[in-house]
């Protein structure tokens, strides 16, 4: 913890012209000038005549709503947009003060310190924001980045890259206006004045915040976007390298600062679990970055009408690629007391089948994803997945954990299925023919939103083929090897 003496007003006045003069560098319309706080003998005032009892910083009025982050919401960012805030970066970058002080803070011996503190600091946080087997794997990931890393990190520090940066780049920082003229059009705010630490580093531990950011708020592609604009811009190839480690050293960050939020008792409960949710995300997005392919968590949805196979490729994605599977047909007979050996078969919604035995269902498998991702694992929910509703609410589990989810629907010749359910022998799931018949009748096709998430696999024929194609699919999202 680094503390601030600002006990006096002199001092306060330095620190306000200071923060000034460091965000104009990329915000020179922004903070305006440092101003005095004064006592009249009847009010206070600022700007005002008599006696000074304090100074502020003296700003434009910024709207909310042109936040990178607001604007990411609305749907109103694109590769455009990460590309020209790329280029900004860089040339914030290249045009950044340097020297010898600066570069010490980009050593080794600074930089590993700065990622082993996050452990050291989170400790009692275990068993509500990070999970044992979180944090543990991800320090040992750590300590094997900073191993390979070392002789990158120390001679980029010796050859002068670290900067005299930003230190906070977060989406809430950046905003956008696109009807303004350059440089107004796009503006970061508050930097990290207070703390030359956090502030001195490699240009790429500067720039990797926002691309922690991008991805923590779903947007993988925007970030991807916005990092091959910067490396090109900067000509800084070498920095590729070091990428995952600081993108994951800013994942961990914010998952202590969030941490430590919520467990402060004044913060309103709202914030609180918003915190709770924010860390745990950051430490699965770190684990991400750092954690081989085949080991990185992420949240698979294998679905499909009765009889389409969704169940075979399932068992054989967790026999091939490592995932705990979460099995709908099971979880429903657990949550009605069904023997899961013997049939209830029923007429189509009805018995333990009903829409309320359903979503009973459903978000109890939802519970068990959560639980198995805490601990850092792969999941996979082998359930049909014929609701849009039902979709979405897992896809949008991966978005709030910060970790990759997809759909994969599978699909075969109807009378491979028929084929199928008449050969079909006791078990967990009691679908028949006309079972399969109504739900397909009812099944809704994936909309805008889940579509991009959305897999199509042919199960016909050999079963080796479909799971072939579902490990494709993994390989190109990063999540196998």
């Amino acid at each position: 913890m680094s503390l601030v003496d600002y006990g006096t007003l002199e001092k306060r006045r330095r620190c306000s012209e200071r923060k000034v003069l460091l965000n104009r560098r990329l915000a020179p319309s922004v903070y305006l000038a440092t101003v005095p706080i004064t006592d009249d003998g009847l009010k206070l005032q600022v700007e005002g005549r008599g006696e000074v009892v304090e100074w502020a910083v003296k700003m434009e009025r910024l709207p909310e709503s042109a936040t990178l982050e607001a604007r990411l919401r609305r749907g109103e960012v694109g590769p455009g947009d990460l590309d020209a805030l790329a280029r900004r970066i860089a040339a914030f970058h290249a045009g950044a003060e340097t020297g010898p002080a600066i570069a010490a803070s980009g050593r080794f011996d600074v930089v590993a310190a700065n990622a082993r503190e996050n452990f050291d600091q989170s400790v009692a946080l275990v068993g509500t924001t990070v999970s044992r087997a979180v944090l543990d794997r991800l320090q040992e990931l750590t300590e094997s980045a900073l191993s390979r890393l070392r002789p990158t990190i120390e001679a980029r520090a010796s050859k002068g890259v670290p900067r005299d940066g930003h230190g906070d780049l977060r989406l809430d920082h950046v905003y956008l206006f696109p009807d303004r003229p350059p440089p107004a059009d796009l503006v970061v705010i508050d930097c990290i004045e207070f703390n030359e630490r956090f502030r001195h580093a490699d240009p790429v531990a500067d720039m990797s915040f926002l691309v922690m950011d991008l991805i923590r708020h779903g947007q993988r592609d925007l970030a991807h976007t916005f990092a091959d604009a910067y490396f090109r811009t900067s000509g800084d190839e070498e920095g590729r390298s070091l990428l995952p480690f600081y993108t994951a050293y800013r994942a961990a960050v914010r998952g202590k600062v969030e941490g430590v939020k919520f467990s402060e008792p004044e913060v309103p409960e709202a914030d609180r679990t918003a915190a709770l949710i924010w860390a745990r995300a950051c430490w699965l997005l770190a684990l991400r970055e750092l954690e081989t392919p085949d080991r990185r968590p992420c949240l698979v949805l294998v679905g499909g009408l009765p009889g389409s196979g969704k169940s075979t490729l399932a068992r054989g994605l967790a026999e091939h690629a490592g995932f705990a599977v979460i099995r709908s047909d099971l979880v429903r007979k657990e949550l009605t007391g069904s023997s899961t050996s013997q049939s209830s078969a029923t007429s189509f919604e009805s018995g333990i089948y009903t829409p309320e035995w359903t979503e009973r269902t459903y978000a109890e498998c939802l519970r068990h994803a959560e639980d198995l991702l805490f601990e850092g694992r792969r999941v996979l929910v082998d359930a049909s997945f014929g609701v849009e509703a039902s979709r979405r609410l897992f896809l949008e589990l991966g978005t709030r954990w910060g970790i990759p989810a997809l759909l994969l629907l599978c699909q075969a010749d109807p009378e491979e299925v028929r084929g199928r359910l008449q050969r079909r022998r006791a078990g967990p799931s009691d679908a028949d023919w006309s079972i399969h018949i109504q739900a397909a009748r009812q099944w809704e096709e994936p909309g805008e939103l889940t579509r991009q998430a959305t897999h199509r696999i042919t199960t016909d024929g050999v079963e080796q083929l479909a799971l072939d194609r579902a490990v494709e699919i993994l390989v190109e999202a990063d999540l196998f090897r």
